[in-house]
């Protein structure tokens, strides 16, 4: 795995060990750094076409936009390129060795001196071209720097090891005399939304070679665990990194006592959902880092975290932000990786629709920049901050890579658009498995998912109105209906991002809080049939994938069926009956809940069905999944199940998303969980995800202790059922 050997030693030492060796050590562990982080000979043979192309263009650029330099034809031009490519590429390789521990401004600028030699050296050796003065040559290299960075950029956007080679480099000089640390750390990835068949397809098409390699190579077992209703995020997360996720009713929900919506993707909401899970020993809470989570995990320090980016600044956020976006080449890198992944978002939708891929749904512009943001920016910055906590000698790190996710939802979980977004998160991971080699401590890796998703078309596009007008046209009397169905999960990604960089102090934080300022927290969109302007809805329908919520304001306490009936009659009768709607989770009386579809009812008490029992579809699981659901106290006066198909594998959504989670039926409660070989599962499989938490604190605490449960040996249950419980929490790590 990460790890490269059993007793914690091996490369990581490395690093630390170099202060004890001088300047000699120092050199040759950092030519060893290059080497390990070099190119294939096809990526070194093309990079090296790439840059003698790049050069002659930025010369002829350069030649014609000054008056002191002249190059007066094409053989020139290329000769000269081709000596200004093997002088600046000599240089630059030199400059990553020897100028390593120095500070970047100092790289760039003798990068920049290069560049003006490299001019004057033209203008004496190459015929036919002209510098007349120092002058003209420096002003040539500024151009040529600029030049010469964007046009790389342009041609050679993919290459990542390239990118991150750059700032290991620069963290292992930096914690060159950090000592090393035996204990070894853990490492979470969450790939959000991606189901274990998706992976494991994935995986055979060989589209995913690092972690294909690592289950292959026998390093990693692999495992699936049950995600509960409602398998989202919000919930998955507050049971991984909190043990706690008792009240997280959906991805949005709404609270009767206060008139609230809560949607886990709003800042002040996430941080309301960690306040109320959180006793202080989550997963992280000991020196560990959340990266691109929604809730927190109890780290001291969040990164790109929406429970955090809204509170003030913690240790280190702004350094490490600062980090990140010193080197313009990072701006220049993600500007055109985002430029590129809009331009592949409108052809792949336009794709879709000429070859009337179906079920789809609408994709604009707005859309085609926030997958930009997500799938780009977010994973190379989050894959950037990780590496550095391991630097660091961070013992938790736990990451969220929610580009799959995001594209999924609105193509399709095994459509290409995903696929590619899924390559981009396995290289990700390879990145950082390289990456981790050399830092203070070796690290353990786990990769799991949060739930699955799920095809299909939404209810708008099969019945032509969406769910929370259906409420409306069975309800008599003139009503009003807020409806929050609408496609929003990871909306808003740039509205994290820029609030998180604002948390710091200087010109770019500045500029973000600037640019943040005036955003609230959106309203839910009313969808109203009659009804007097102003005053509180009639009810309210919140929609977490193919499942539903609804609420009636009435009354502040659940009502039960009868007193639904009482007010609404027909109401229930025509849900029931609805093609769309599989089941119809209903109160009788506190404590007794019944499940209600078109040919039958399923009473989850007792567990006794009558007639066609609308849970039979869904397995064996759905009846208690749904009883733990309908038991929370922000629950909806009804649940509804959107159908499921069992031939196709295609659920209802009643959100605007064709791949979709939230409800039952198909891969959106199938996630998976990757780790070392040699450890164990307490219960295979996990079922929840505060399974997972005391899973995940058991094998820290194995590590720790230097004992031998993570690889199998022990007894599977030497600690209580609950971690938390036995005040353990403090000597996991």
């Amino acid at each position: 795995m990460i790890e490269p050997a059993a007793d914690g030693g091996g490369e990581t030492a490395g690093a630390s060990a170099l202060s004890n060796q001088g300047l000699v050590a120092f050199y040759r562990y950092h030519a060893r750094l290059l080497w390990e982080w070099r190119p294939s000979r096809l990526a070194v043979l093309r990079r090296a076409f790439l840059s003698y192309v790049v050069a002659c263009l930025a010369l002829a650029i350069t030649a014609a936009m000054l008056s002191g330099m002249t190059v007066d034809g094409l053989p020139e031009l290329l000769v000269a390129g081709a000596l200004l490519t093997a002088l600046t590429g000599t240089a630059r390789l030199l400059f990553e060795w020897l100028l390593v521990p120095l500070p970047l401004i100092l790289v760039q600028l003798g990068s920049l001196l290069i560049q003006v030699l490299a001019l004057l050296v033209l203008g004496r050796l190459v015929p036919g071209v002209h510098v007349d003065g120092l002058a003209t040559a420096v002003l040539g290299a500024v151009l040529l720097t600029v030049l010469n960075g964007f046009l790389s950029e342009l041609v050679a956007v993919s290459d990542d090891d390239s990118f991150y080679s750059a700032l290991v480099r620069r963290l292992a000089a930096r914690n060159r005399s950090r000592p090393s640390q035996v204990i070894p750390g853990l490492l979470v990835v969450q790939i959000d939304g991606l189901s274990r068949p998706v992976l494991e397809n994935a995986s055979r098409a060989g589209r995913l070679p690092v972690l294909g390699q690592l289950l292959r190579s026998g390093e990693a077992a692999l495992g699936s665990w049950v995600a509960m209703l409602p398998p989202t995020t919000p919930a998955s997360q507050a049971g991984i990194l909190h043990g706690m996720n008792d009240g997280v009713a959906g991805f949005r929900w709404y609270e009767k006592p206060t008139g609230r919506v809560l949607v886990a993707n709003h800042p002040d909401d996430a941080a309301e959902i960690v306040r109320r899970v959180s006793d202080g020993s989550g997963l992280l809470a000991n020196d560990g880092a959340s990266v691109g989570n929604l809730v927190t995990g109890d780290a001291p320090r969040s990164y790109l975290t929406m429970a955090t980016i809204s509170g003030p600044a913690q240790a280190d956020d702004a350094r490490r932000l600062r980090g990140f976006f010193v080197s313009t080449v990072n701006y220049l890198r993600l500007f055109v990786l985002m430029l590129g992944e809009i331009g592949k978002e409108l052809y792949q939708a336009e794709r879709q629709r000429g070859r009337e891929v179906i079920p789809r749904m609408p994709r604009d512009l707005n859309y085609a920049v926030e997958r930009a943001l997500t799938n780009v920016a977010l994973r190379a910055i989050a894959t950037s901050l990780v590496i550095e906590e391991m630097y660091e000698g961070t013992p938790v790190i736990y990451i969220d890579y929610v580009g799959y996710d995001a594209i999924a939802h609105h193509s399709g979980p095994e459509r290409p658009e995903a696929m590619d977004a899924l390559e981009g998160i396995d290289r990700a991971i390879g990145s950082l498995t390289k990456a981790s080699r050399h830092a203070p401590r070796p690290y353990r890796l786990v990769v799991l998912s949060d739930h699955g998703q799920s095809l299909g078309a939404t209810f708008t596009q099969r019945y032509g109105q969406p769910l929370e007008a259906l409420v409306a046209a069975l309800m008599p009397g003139a009503v009003t209906i807020v409806g929050t169905g609408d496609s929003v999960e990871h909306a808003g990604i740039g509205a994290r991002l820029t609030a998180e960089i604002g948390r710091g102090s200087g010109v770019a934080p500045f500029v973000a809080r600037h640019m943040a300022r005036g955003r609230r927290r959106p309203a839910a969109p009313p969808s109203t049939r009659g009804g007097e302007a102003g005053r509180p809805p009639d009810a309210v329908v919140c929609s977490s994938g193919s499942l539903a919520h609804v609420y009636f304001t009435i009354r502040p306490e659940r009502l039960t069926r009868s007193e639904i009936e009482s007010h609404y009659p027909g109401l229930i009768d025509g849900l029931v009956r609805h093609p769309g709607i599989a089941a119809v989770v209903v109160r009788l009386d506190p404590g007794e809940a019944q499940v209600l579809g078109a040919g039958g009812s399923h009473d989850l008490g007792s567990g006794r069905s009558k007639g066609i029992d609308p849970l039979e579809t869904f397995g064996t699981g759905a009846a208690p999944a749904l009883a733990r659901l309908e038991s929370f106290w922000n629950a909806g006066d009804l649940i509804l199940l959107g159908t499921f198909d069992h031939g196709s594998g295609e659920v209802t959504s009643f959100e605007e998303l064709v791949g979709s989670h939230g409800g039952l039926g198909g891969w959106q409660t199938e996630p998976f969980i990757l780790y070392p070989a040699e450890w164990t599962l307490d219960d295979e499989p996990p079922v929840g995800a505060p399974a997972l938490y005391r899973q995940l604190r058991r094998w820290l605490a194995d590590m720790s202790t230097g004992g031998t449960r993570a690889g199998g040996d022990e007894p599977a249950h030497r600690h209580a059922p609950d971690d938390r419980a036995t005040g353990e929490g403090a000597r996991l790590v």
